[in-house]
């Protein structure tokens, strides 16, 4: 409906723009005007007709174009403008969003190398603990082992000590001592080293 109206009205701007001025009201004066101006074109010549329907028809085409061409050009380079300024400004939070992003992923970066670390020095602590325990224990054992050992070693030495000591005895006393009389005494003897009080 809108061009049509605007097609209609060039349509009667060019119409009236092309209609030529009788001949009945043109004055002698006015052909030889006429004949002056086509013979040297000027802007302002042509009759005051002429000019009143060429002011008509200017201001006809600038309300025609005002209503139909101006407001809505208007209107859409307005709607261009608010589209544009909607996407800078939605270019621009996910560009905040994105460093938002970016420093939260690196912060988690950061806290997961930390933990990380933190873990790595956690189980070597354990590990130098656990083998510090290891090693205590070994140490403990050797010791029992060794112990056990020097215990075995000194009944032992004591038992053939004792067997000496009754053979000696034996022979410098000249008398036989029963079994039960040597066992008696190998273990008083064994007894005394191991409190302490020597032979």
């Amino acid at each position: 409906m809108a061009k049509i109206t605007l097609f209609g009205a060039f349509a009667l701007v060019l119409l009236v723009w092309c209609m030529p001025v009788g001949a009945e009201g043109a004055s002698p004066g006015a052909a030889a005007h006429e004949t002056e101006a086509k013979a040297e074109p000027n802007l302002f010549s042509g009759s005051i007709a002429d000019s009143l329907w060429t002011v008509v028809a200017f201001v006809t085409l600038v309300v025609v174009l005002g209503i139909f061409a101006w407001k809505p050009l208007l209107q859409a380079l307005d709607a261009r403008q608010n589209h544009i300024t909607q996407q800078l400004k939605s270019a621009e939070d996910s560009r905040q969003r994105a460093e938002h992003m970016l420093v939260d992923y690196k912060q988690q970066g950061q806290n997961l190398v930390r933990k990380a670390t933190e873990e790595a020095q956690r189980h070597h602590q354990q590990t130098l603990e656990q083998t510090r325990e290891e090693i205590l224990a070994l140490r403990r054992r050797a010791h029992e082992e060794i112990e056990s050992a020097q215990a075995t070693a000194m009944e032992e030495l004591w038992k053939q000590t004792g067997d000496i000591v009754l053979r000696v005895g034996s022979e410098v006393l000249g008398r036989t001592v029963s079994p039960q009389d040597n066992q008696r005494l190998i273990e008083e003897a064994v007894a005394r080293v191991k409190s302490g009080g020597g032979l």
